[in-house]
């Protein structure tokens, strides 16, 4: 409606109650701030123009709200906030073995070779990061809107695993369910060669431009590889609005780990590129006893909100047809979620499907006629 240009509703928190057979691991690290985190804001971003601008931004640059593509690589976790990551990230690959356990932490599909999913609900440390005030309004400064914890708890600290010589990317080319994602490496990577982030350099590679990509394939020329310098450090992205991988691991000291956290805008009237089947049997494959109460979560929070901008927000003299609209597209957001939860309607954000690798170099070489696999992120 014309007069909610914006509307910034209160993010959810996780789920009061925990699903069968996952604990939160309480006992191990717990995280402090002061020892954990080393926050060294970016000097630049690249906007969705594909242009460097300085940080901090000035007025002028302060008011494109949402432009960013994604952050020149910035310091986030300490050298002891790293080895603790990682100590949560490979204890509960132990408690939650593949193979071993109904419901296993790690696993792998046919865009990424293995990742680990579901730290939100068994690692307080992973999760009390995800949520930290410092960290939350950084990233909603760079952003330029405010930002929360995406409600899709699963995603909070997907982790991809790297192994060294496999020929295979850690992850193809894709974009992104959710509207953003913190990428944080928090494993050695000196003198690693591969596993290199690549963004496509055009604005909104996830929509028009899907098509160009199906018969062209990916443009070498249009790809910059963006550094990571050192554990602890991270990139911020809007990886729904950027196409992006990351190449083969050529040769490590260790495998690739990278702890990747989904970020989503507060403002409730923002289109929302969330896709429930990207979490499901297409997709990361998550726990179907838990992927549709949280996508039923995330809707009911964005409608909550719509709800909140009448009861608390809304000015008398309001036109009709601007309160019918609120209603009329809340109502359809339902309806679409009702849906997609009863398997009436599919959807689901792309990757595309590399006909050829080039691993001796640890680029990407994709032939024409790739194929964009839609059933798929």
């Amino acid at each position: 409606m014309s007069s909610t240009k914006a509307y910034n509703y209160p993010g959810p928190l996780p789920p009061p109650k925990q699903p069968d057979y996952w604990a939160l691991d309480t006992w191990s690290d717990q995280f402090d701030p002061a020892i954990h985190l080393q926050i060294e804001p970016p000097k630049s971003i690249k906007d969705l123009d594909f242009k460097d601008v300085r940080f901090p931004f000035s007025p002028k640059e302060k008011m494109k709200k949402g432009g960013l593509a994604y952050t020149r690589s910035f310091r986030v976790l300490s050298e002891e906030g790293v080895r603790a990551a990682r100590r949560a990230v490979d204890n509960a690959r132990e408690r939650y073995p593949q193979g071993e356990v109904k419901y296993p932490i790690g696993r792998g599909n046919k865009r990424a070779t293995h990742f680990v999913r579901g730290l939100g609900y068994t690692s307080k440390f992973v999760r009390d990061i995800t949520y930290d005030r410092t960290l939350t309004d950084l990233l909603s400064d760079l952003a330029r809107e405010e930002l929360w914890p995406h409600s899709m708890t699963m995603s909070v600290g997907h982790t991809n695993v790297g192994q060294p010589a496999t020929g295979k990317p850690v992850d193809k080319w894709h974009v992104d369910s959710v509207s953003y994602v913190l990428v944080i490496v928090i494993s050695d990577i000196k003198d690693m060669k591969g596993g290199n982030l690549t963004v496509f350099q055009h604005p909104d590679s996830g929509g028009t431009y899907w098509k160009k990509l199906q018969i062209q394939g990916v443009p070498p020329e249009l790809v910059e590889t963006v550094s990571y310098t050192a554990p602890g450090y991270a990139i911020l992205m809007q990886g729904s609005k950027i196409l992006h991988a990351v190449t083969p691991v050529l040769k490590a000291r260790e495998p690739r780990y990278s702890l990747v956290n989904s970020y989503m805008s507060t403002d409730v009237f923002l289109r929302d590129p969330t896709k429930y089947h990207t979490f499901l049997e297409k997709g990361f494959d998550d726990r179907t006893d838990v992927v549709p109460l949280e996508f039923a979560r995330h809707k009911a929070w964005r409608i909550k909100g719509q709800m909140a901008y009448i009861l608390d927000e809304a000015p008398f003299g309001s036109k009709p047809e601007d309160l019918a609209k609120v209603f009329t597209d809340a109502g359809a957001e339902l309806c679409k979620t009702a849906a997609l939860l009863l398997g009436k309607e599919e959807d689901s954000a792309g990757h595309v499907d590399d006909e050829e690798e080039e691993a001796a170099s640890g680029k990407v070489k994709v032939k024409r006629n790739a194929v964009i696999l839609n059933s798929r992120m």
